[in-house]
């Protein structure tokens, strides 16, 4: 007997169980979460691109930024994509009211030199990491 035939016969005396057919409601739900886990993967991936590339070049900021996503670190690494210089008045106006860390802290740990190929790229990454974070909001 083949064993198509054998799974057949044990079908008919209703030994095996019917396979799980989900509606169509639960089929697009396990679309849509897969799409979103798919979407934090590529976030996570690409963040983690940033962490690196800062730690080539020598920025710290880790050091006192819990969260280099966050408002203040976004606007601490706008200033190295644009080419802005690094002082202590710029640093500062892009510091929180939340953020307990000096200003001249962050100096220190954004001593690094970042090359035109490098600000690009966290340039681009971070654009990515905003049009990601928008798609699964």
């Amino acid at each position: 007997m083949k064993d198509a035939e054998w799974i057949a016969q044990l079908g008919r005396c209703g030994l095996i169980e019917q396979s799980y057919i989900p509606n169509p409601e639960v089929m697009q739900l396990r679309l849509l979460t897969g799409r979103l886990r798919s979407y934090k993967q590529r976030q996570t991936q690409i963040k983690n691109k940033i962490h690196n590339l800062l730690q080539r070049t020598n920025i710290k900021l880790t050091s006192y930024l819990s969260v280099i996503f966050s408002k203040t670190g976004q606007s601490l690494l706008m200033l190295f994509i644009n080419g802005e210089l690094i002082d202590y008045d710029n640093v500062t106006a892009c510091i929180h009211k939340h953020v307990k860390t000096s200003p001249k802290n962050l100096m220190e740990a954004m001593n690094g030199k970042l090359s035109l190929e490098d600000r690009f790229l966290l340039d681009q990454s971070l654009e990515r990491i905003s049009i990601l974070s928008k798609t699964h909001e």
